[in-house]
């Protein structure tokens, strides 16, 4: 009954939770067609189950529900991938799988809330990443640790980067699907005209830089962002520090890499040569990019197909790099895992465990990757001859890869952790866009933070 409750006291705080990306939040971004889902092989390590004839070992086919979220090629993608399971793997395995489109990736966890207490959840669903510590600490989903050692899963060949926001105290609650990082977008053909090196800045001085020097030679802001968690995350890795301490008891807000963060782009605002947006207008941003008004912008690789597009219908072309380094580069990862509910019978949980274990695996990722334009989940996807043509084809693909394998860093797994979003974005707004005092915003809001830690802890 307590877990129930605790459930039902966690719609009210995943309502306000922002997607980890908002660049995947952009239901035509990150978006290739030049795969099919006939191009891609299953794995055949991954697709067999023990059982040779049924899931449910009875000879009855077990029905699962897929819960998805996002429309355009996502969403194609997702139901490729259910109709190749259902004629290639489902049969033998006694499984048969029903692809259900949720909405945003809000959507899908307040139905998630809804449904569990309701005792009708899904069998398999995504979750953005940083709610799994939410979930998976309300005894929302299955832990899957037996079913990894059951079936030796080389948990090695996934990004280490990626696998923080699937582990959960000690256990693992779901595996790397659609995942993503920031990374910096660049208008080569604005930097060039600039005199600007187009491979774009690799620091923060030299982000400063061009930002000065596209403003004076083209009177367009050099950078264009909004408020947004997921890049401020980003930066704070960057100062060598984090947003919340190891344990997730406090916050690192409070202190010199936070300020300097804080000073770093309020002075470039005030200085006029980058545009800072409220988080709540995240779609200026895009607008500022796509009409030229800006060189450069911060974004998910999940964008890039969308962006390389824009550029090619409006006469510029478009470069990306590493997000820039500050004291040391660092960027987290976003998107979201596959997970079980914790309420389904051990049938469907078996059930369950096969179509995530094959969604999952190498073949499938490399095909998601290559449609989507999300990141291979694992080093034996980056190496499948669909990722090489596609980094042969387009190399700004593979920037994202290795900034992942290099320097990718997990988010906060706090149950408060919509609340803190909530106030970062308030930190970023009073400071960036209206021009508040720095150190007075950055007292309070980490006082306020603190006090929802503590609330959970």
């Amino acid at each position: 009954m307590k877990k129930v409750v605790s459930v039902c006291l966690l719609l009210a705080m995943m309502a306000s939770m922002a997607s980890c990306s908002s660049g995947d939040t952009t239901s035509s971004s990150g978006s290739s067609s030049s795969s099919s889902s006939s191009s891609s092989s299953s794995s055949s390590e991954s697709a067999s189950a023990e059982e040779s004839t049924s899931a449910s070992g009875d000879g009855e086919t077990v029905e699962l529900t897929y819960w998805y979220a996002w429309t355009d090629q996502i969403q194609e993608c997702n139901e490729n991938l259910v109709a190749q399971f259902n004629e290639e793997v489902g049969p033998e395995l006694g499984i048969h799988v029903t692809a259900e489109y949720q909405g945003s990736y809000d959507d899908v966890h307040q139905k998630l809330q809804a449904a569990y207490v309701a005792g009708d959840t899904p069998d398999v669903t995504v979750m953005e990443i940083g709610s799994i510590g939410t979930f998976a600490r309300n005894g929302v989903l299955t832990p899957i640790d037996d079913y990894i050692e059951r079936d030796g899963i080389d948990m090695s060949d996934f990004y280490s980067g990626l696998m923080v926001n699937c582990e959960v105290d000690g256990s693992y609650y779901g595996l790397p699907y659609l995942r993503s990082t920031p990374i910096l977008y660049l208008n080569t053909t604005m930097l060039e005209a600039a005199g600007l090196d187009p491979a774009g800045p690799q620091n923060w001085d030299e982000l400063a830089d061009y930002c000065r020097t596209i403003y004076n030679e083209t009177g367009k802001y050099g950078l264009t962002m909004y408020s947004y968690v997921w890049t401020f995350e980003a930066f704070m890795m960057q100062q060598g520090t984090s947003v919340l301490n190891e344990d997730e008891t406090a916050c690192n807000i409070d202190s010199e890499e936070c300020r300097t963060v804080m000073h770093f782009f309020q002075d470039l605002a005030n200085e006029g040569v980058i545009r800072c947006i409220a988080g709540e207008d995240s779609s200026r941003m895009d607008a500022d990019y796509m009409n030229q008004n800006a060189a450069m912008w911060f974004n998910s690789t999940a964008n890039l197909t969308n962006a390389i597009g824009v550029g090619e219908e409006n006469g510029f072309e478009v470069n990306v790099c590493y997000m820039p380094a500050a004291e040391t580069y660092g960027v987290p990862t976003g998107g979201c895992n596959l997970i079980i509910p914790s309420s389904l019978d051990d049938t469907h949980k078996d059930a369950a465990w096969e179509f995530v274990k094959w969604m999952t695996a190498t073949d499938q990722s490399a095909y998601a990757s290559a449609y989507t334009g999300y990141v291979p989940n694992s080093k034996s996807a980056s190496e499948t001859q669909t990722i090489q043509d596609l980094w042969t084809e387009t190399p700004q693909f593979e920037v994202a890869v290795e900034q992942l394998e290099l320097y990718a860093q997990g988010r906060p797994k706090t149950t408060v952790y919509a609340q803190v979003e909530d106030e970062l974005v308030a930190m970023m707004d009073a400071c960036w866009v209206n021009g508040q005092d720095v150190d007075t915003v950055v007292t309070e809001t980490a006082a306020t933070i603190n006090d929802l830690l503590a609330s959970a802890n």
